[in-house]
């Protein structure tokens, strides 16, 4: 079961100073600066959703970075043992760019299996949560589809389902509206500030400029990827 203890809010849940990702494919090698603190929702418009990913993993540790470390809660990756940051990762939910579904199961399956794994609530309460989980993100009720039957705006909604459920410490929002309809924007939103209200962190790559400049997505922190930086354009005073 995870630790879901939310740290002192001046602890910094991810920081990355002057983190380099190794380049890809020829691209140029990208620079990150990123400081996330509790409560806090990092909004970064991303036209490559590949980048967004690349980012999200080395956060994660799950890659190393070209130069640079990355910190989660104080401590690099480095310095945590595997099976350790295999549990802190379970306090991180995270819609990916490419779904990241088991194509054998059915999406609600998908949905439940990390909290099955992650806690000891009986698979009864486990279905309920799901469930209310996803009548707040306009779903009748859990896709008992397999996700290759599933429409994609459903299955957009089923993964923003999955990644609130558990009290994440951190969620990391890759392209969450990208195949969705407009009628998603709303309780993501929602589930934002809940999870903001509880001192969980988010951050959101978007590649919707319209995303980034409303004014009613309150960010502490904006930016953009340019070249070879991530550039911030607006901190919240």
């Amino acid at each position: 079961m995870p630790d879901t203890s939310i740290p002192p809010s001046g602890t910094q849940i991810i920081e990355a100073r002057r983190v380099r990702l190794a380049p890809r494919d020829g691209a140029a090698m990208l620079e990150v600066d990123l400081q996330v603190l509790p409560g806090q929702l990092h909004l970064i418009y991303s036209d490559d959703p590949d980048n967004s990913s690349a980012i999200s993993d080395v956060l994660l540790g799950l890659c190393d970075a070209a130069q640079g470390e990355v910190r989660w809660q104080g401590r690099t990756w480095a310095e945590i043992p595997p099976r350790s940051a295999y549990r802190l990762r379970g306090n991180v939910s995270r819609v990916t760019s490419r779904g990241n579904w088991m194509d054998t199961r059915s999406v609600m399956e998908n949905i439940l299996l990390p909290l099955r794994h992650h806690t000891v609530l009986p698979d009864d309460i486990l279905r309920e949560m799901a469930c209310d989980f996803a009548q707040r993100f306009g779903l009748p009720g859990l896709p008992m589809l397999l996700p290759g039957q599933c429409p994609e705006p459903d299955l957009q909604r089923a993964a923003c389902v999955r990644a609130f459920m558990g009290r994440p410490q951190l969620v990391i929002l890759e392209h969450p509206l990208e195949f969705a309809d407009a009628g998603l924007l709303p309780p993501l939103v929602d589930a934002i500030q809940q999870v903001r209200r509880r001192k969980g962190s988010v951050i959101w790559f978007t590649r919707r400029r319209a995303i980034l400049e409303e004014p009613g997505i309150h960010a502490d922190h904006r930016y953009r990827i340019a070249g070879r930086q991530l550039l911030e354009l607006e901190a919240a005073a």
